[in-house]
């Protein structure tokens, strides 16, 4: 009887776990688009905010307050406000050591020093910080006066300071990061991060209902037990009794059932106390000293919910054996589910008779004895125990006959090692798992549990079984081997492994070299000079200032080529020239922007004192200070004649404009010198004004081997060059490390390519998943047909079986009546397991645990099928010889 109440609160258990994962999600998501929304802002921001300039008095190069506010209007823009202060005289210790610049934040001076021109390196005490020492940050310091020098070595006053002006805005007055190599990382990982939290957090909702769900079905498999003990103890005390008053030899059995009722009853009531515990837990209602933690406790639910599957299965072997052991009614439907596997099995043993005709006819008479009990169980005939005997005695026939053939068919091709030995014996206890569960609706741990409460099995736990499904595995090995090699033991798993590896390691090799180029990406981008150029602007315009008949003429001119230098100094021809450059040049281009260029034919002794050069023929030396001289009255003396050549309001070359000076000397010859634009040298390393040499060195065109081409073929190419410097003007810094581009820029690539491909194996195996559901559906769909037609012959069956192969059988017909029976009983349990699973929701028609109920019914109909045929086949034999003879 009971001896204790079990807990009624059996209805949905919910502990659902901590939301922080999904707080942190969205916290991590709401930071990805904050990242996104500051990265957008820094990348796409403009300077907005006006440099103020204090500019002292007396200054040359036209360079005055009102000049260069002039020149700063609209374009004098910084991230952040500051104050450059222009000074005429060198700065004192104080003000560049000790950023004494009074209301200043920048210092510069326009000072030269004779001996010093600043020209290769320049002097970074020229430059002073608020509150700072110039060596804090002597780079920028140097930068800033670099820029002033290069744009005074083109022309520029006022534009010279402008560009010192916008350098220092970029280097030293922009607190943000404009790279969207940074900033589109940064926003990245976080929701990477938030979508691997959700997929975790999801993943243990998804556990955790799993897990009170099968709490619930165990519990409702532990109240199903307690409310059948009593029932239970009936039966077992009727079989214990009915075996004392029958058979003094029966103590065994009886034994046996004693101890099996009380391991069940002792379970039964351990596992009501654990329910109490785990309910308790559960709702919360323990001490926090007695509470588990969550490991335990899911242990110990997972350990609860196998434990009572593990009591049902010995309920229901206890109430079987006991049936059996006391001879009721049911004893045949008992001994029915212990031979339908076996005889089908042994079924497909004699299908190869030939290969061993002795054990195969010795076989045939242990499966006629077999069915021949089950017959004599079923019309009540015997003692129980004298039953499971006989029972016992005919299985260790057909397990030592099966071990004959076993040992007639395995050879070293089908076990050649230990190993292959494990395999075989894996291979084994799962084709007779499969072979029960097909014959039993799934239930192959319960009809071990029934074997051994009966005392069957001998050491196996699904009895001669394993011994059939052997020789049926060596058979199939054997005949595997004939056609070819068996395939590597462990190969699959092997190439599984090098997938696996190779999809963690391609993707972080693909993340490095990303985040390498990125990383030499930012380091170079403000130096990098074989970069492609992207100008395509042809020139705008062009003017000539001055006689080009002074010019000495091309010697001998190319063919098709202008015979004149006037004619030469033509925009059609010079456009001609520079289109043909850039289509075959790699390092060519056009103009990056329009420009209207005044090409200035000057008498050089009226404007530069020069000498030839010492070391090259072929060209001349000015003194730096005498072009810059010369580059003054040049600019005034164009605009006499064009003055939208120059601001007004500046005195600097206007933007959109150029002159091109070109020194004529006394004999015709001419060199260029810098072209004088309205372009500003800023930035990280500009080219536009940095190779000095280029204007106080210039080469001598017009004679010697520089006679042929005209001075039109060499304004094109000089051109060219201008359009490169123009290019690699206002070059800045991306204020970020390169050792962080290239961690950002890694990690986010091999998160975004490992998140690819979990999406994509995800849609694959979804896909997959979809495709086998829809498979196994026309396979069950064609299984109630294949039933349909059994069923239909089934008279046909019960007249070849019983009538025809009956009517001679040694047993006098019992075990082809027995045969019969557990047809007919397999077709019975194949249909409504048919029903059952169509009749499943759709929702529930998928997973592998629906796939294998069909693949378990798909080879139970499988098997009628072929008995089917072979007992029509035997028939008709039969009939054959009974009327033409053998």
């Amino acid at each position: 009887m009971p001896r204790t109440r079990v807990s009624q609160n059996s209805g949905p258990l919910r502990r659902r776990p901590p939301p922080r994962f999904p707080v942190l999600a969205v916290a991590l998501a709401g930071l990805s688009v904050v990242l996104g929304a500051v990265g957008f802002q820094q990348v796409t921001a403009e300077p907005t905010e006006p440099i103020t300039f204090v500019v002292d008095e007396s200054l040359p190069y036209g360079i005055t307050q009102e000049s260069v506010e002039a020149a700063a209007e609209g374009i004098g823009l910084a991230y952040e406000p500051f104050t450059l202060h222009v000074v005429g005289r060198d700065l004192e210790w104080e003000e560049y050591s000790g950023g004494e610049t009074g209301v200043a934040d920048v210092m510069l001076s326009i000072a030269d020093d004779p001996e010093d021109l600043d020209l290769a390196l320049p002097d970074a005490n020229r430059v002073a910080f608020a509150g700072e020492d110039y060596g804090d940050d002597y780079s920028t310091a140097a930068t800033i006066r670099e820029s002033f020098v290069n744009n005074r070595t083109l022309g520029h006053g006022p534009h010279a300071v402008l560009g010192a002006a916008l350098t220092a805005a970029d280097l030293r007055f922009d607190g943000g990061v404009r790279t969207p190599l940074l900033w589109a990382p940064l926003a990245a990982l976080p929701m990477f991060i938030a979508v691997l939290v959700m997929y975790r957090w999801l993943g243990r909702r998804r556990r955790e209902r799993a897990r009170y769900r099968d709490f619930g079905e165990a519990q409702l498999r532990l109240a199903r037990s307690v409310l059948e003990l009593e029932t239970l103890q009936l039966r077992v005390d009727v079989a214990d009794s009915l075996l004392d008053d029958r058979d003094s030899a029966a103590a065994e059995p009886r034994d046996r059932l004693r101890n099996d009722w009380t391991r069940v009853q002792d379970l039964t009531w351990d596992l009501a106390r654990t329910e109490r515990d785990l309910v308790a837990e559960i709702d919360r209602t323990v001490t926090p000293l007695k509470a588990r933690t969550p490991e335990q406790l899911e242990s110990d639910l997972r350990g609860f919910a196998a434990d009572t599957l593990d009591l049902r299965r010995r309920t229901d072997a206890l109430a079987q054996a006991a049936e059996v052991r006391s001879g009721h009614a049911g004893s045949r439907s008992v001994l029915d589910r212990l031979a339908l596997p076996l005889l089908q099995s042994v079924d497909e043993v004699l299908a190869h008779r030939g290969r061993f005709p002795a054990e195969a006819r010795a076989l045939e008479g242990h499966r006629a004895r077999l069915l021949a009990v089950a017959q004599e169980v079923a019309a009540g005939v015997g003692p129980s125990q004298a039953v499971v005997d006989r029972w016992n005695a005919v299985e260790q026939e057909i397990r030592s006959t099966a071990a004959r053939m076993s040992r007639h068919v395995a050879s070293p091709k089908t076990m050649p090692n230990a190993a292959n030995a494990r395999t075989l014996d894996e291979a084994v206890d799962a084709r007779a798992r499969a072979r029960v569960a097909a014959a039993t609706a799934g239930e192959t741990d319960s009809f071990a549990e029934l074997r051994s409460a009966l005392g069957l099995g001998h050491g196996h736990r699904l009895g001669p079984l394993q011994a059939t499904e052997r020789v049926l595995e060596l058979i199939g090995r054997h005949e595997a081997s004939e056609r070819a090699a068996p395939p590597t033991p462990g190969r699959e798993s092997t190439l599984a492994a090098r997938y696996g590896l190779a999809a963690v390691l391609v993707p972080l090799l693909i993340a490095l070299g990303a985040g390498l180029l990125a990383a030499s990406q930012i380091e170079d981008s403000h130096i990098q000079y074989g970069r492609e150029l992207t100008g395509d602007r042809p020139l705008a315009g062009l003017k000539v200032y001055g006689d080009p008949g002074r010019l000495a003429g091309p010697v001998e001119p190319w063919d098709h080529e202008p015979q004149t230098q006037e004619s030469s100094l033509d925009l059609d021809y010079i456009r001609e020239q520079m289109d043909r450059s850039a289509a075959s040049q790699e390092d060519a281009a056009l103009l990056p922007v329009d420009l209207d260029l005044t090409v200035a034919l000057l008498p050089a002794a009226e404007y530069i004192d020069h000498v030839p050069d010492p070391e090259y023929d072929h060209r001349i030396n000015i003194e730096y200070w005498d072009l810059l001289e010369a580059q003054q009255r040049i600019k005034q003396d164009v605009a006499a004649e064009y003055p939208e050549v120059l601001d007004p309001a500046t005195g600097d070359v206007a933007l959109g404009q150029a002159i091109l000076p070109v020194w004529v000397l006394e004999d015709g010859s001419y060199a260029f010198s810098y072209a004088l634009t309205g372009e500003v040298s800023a930035g990280v390393s500009s080219r536009m004004g940095a190779y000095y040499f280029n204007g106080t060195e210039p080469t001598v065109y017009g004679r010697g081997d520089l006679a042929d081409a005209s001075i039109g073929w060499w304004v094109a190419y000089d051109l060219k060059d201008l359009g490169r410097a123009m290019e690699y003007n206002h070059l800045t810094v991306d204020n970020v490390s390169p050792a962080a581009v290239l961690w950002a820029v890694g990690v986010s690539v091999w998160t975004g390519l490992m998140t690819v491909l979990m999406l994509v194996a995800a849609a694959l195996e979804a896909g997959r998943r979809r495709q086998g559901t829809a498979a196994v559906r026309q396979e069950l769909a064609g299984l109630r047909e294949d039933l349909d037609g059994l069923a239909l012959g089934l008279d046909l069956s019960r007249l070849d079986l019983v009538a025809v192969l009956g009517s001679g059988s040694e047993t006098g017909g019992r075990a082809e009546q027995a045969d019969q029976r557990l047809y007919e009983s397999a077709l019975v349990t194949a249909w409504r397991e048919v029903m059952a699973l169509e009749r499943l929701p759709r929702r529930e028609q998928r997973g592998a645990a629906w796939e294998a109920r069909v693949r378990h019914v798909q080879r139970l109909v499988e098997t009628l099928t072929a008995q089917r045929a072979d007992v029509a086949r035997r028939a008709d034999e039969l009939l054959h010889t009974q009327r033409f003879g053998a």
